[in-house]
């Protein structure tokens, strides 16, 4: 909950034309995600005898690698214009079909 709380407030900052505190904001809720809930999901899943690891998929992998040089090139621009917006959107789609269809494999 508190994760869409703060994509609403970055929404809301960015209709007011704060780009710089909507991204601040996103871009800072992504990387608490990666870097605290994660693992501590991983520790949770050993406590309760789930089996849970870092080990993802190489889709995922390259899913990542893919978000990280898209934030790169959306943050180095400093103005942006429908265009961009229109690629990010295609983007989001395609990572939404890409794991729609993907076939997961135990470990």
């Amino acid at each position: 909950v508190g994760n869409a709380v703060e994509h609403i407030t970055a929404i809301t900052v960015a209709m007011k034309n704060k780009m710089d505190l909507a991204m601040g904001i996103a871009i800072g809720s992504c990387t608490q995600i990666s870097l605290f809930v994660v693992p501590i999901m991983v520790l949770v899943g050993w406590a309760l005898e789930k089996d849970m690891t870092l080990n993802f998929p190489p889709f995922e992998i390259q899913l990542f690698f893919l978000s990280v040089i898209t934030v790169a090139v959306v943050i180095s621009n400093p103005t942006t214009n429908w265009l961009l917006g229109s690629l990010l959107i295609e983007t989001y789609l395609m990572v939404a079909l890409g794991f729609y269809f993907e076939k997961v494999k135990d470990f």
